[in-house]
């Protein structure tokens, strides 16, 4: 796994051992996954005591459809898993018996994704992300506006729902009273 502005600070969090098995996962997959992002807060070097992981597996056009097949290979041992295919991308999350979220969007090269904000190469060729559609970061409220519509549709789980209630309710606490 590469170096990135911040890496030390995220060696530091809780979710760290997490991020190294996941990736040496897709690692160890090279027919399946030609390399691996990481975007959000740990991807800046930033996030806390409840971030949450948030990866790319990046796989080659015509293998999308075996690497989705085959991602449970990423969330071995996994309490919980959440998966959600929308336009061309797969969303693999998984809550591990420490109760850290990862969500592993699985995408072709080239396809559908479009990077949102900062991302860090982890494993592949550093141009990867020259494959993708950029766009400008995701804000908060965006976020918050497309979790509230997969709701509303009945398109998350009632444990996704639970754990993503959780973490507002600690975001909260740890902000202080408003």
């Amino acid at each position: 796994m590469r170096d990135w502005p911040g890496r030390e600070h995220v060696e530091t969090l809780r979710v760290w051992p997490v991020l190294v098995e996941t990736v040496m996962r897709i690692e160890v997959h090279p027919h399946l996954f030609v390399g691996a992002f990481l975007l959000g807060s740990l991807s800046r070097g930033e996030g806390d005591a409840i971030s949450d992981v948030d990866l790319v597996a990046v796989t080659e056009r015509g293998r999308w459809d075996a690497a989705w097949q085959s991602r449970e290979l990423l969330s071995s041992g996994a309490l919980v898993r959440f998966d959600r295919v929308e336009g061309g991308v797969g969303g693999h999350s998984w809550l591990t018996p420490e109760l850290i979220k990862v969500e592993c969007l699985i995408a072709a090269r080239g396809g559908a994704l479009r990077l949102k904000g900062d991302v860090v190469v982890l494993v592949g060729d550093e141009s990867l992300p020259e494959d993708f559609e950029r766009t400008a970061p995701l804000t908060r409220e965006a976020v918050d506006a497309y979790a509230a519509d997969l709701r509303a549709r009945g398109e998350i789980s009632d444990v996704e729902a639970a754990y993503g209630d959780l973490i507002a309710l600690l975001r909260r606490e740890l902000r202080g009273p408003s």
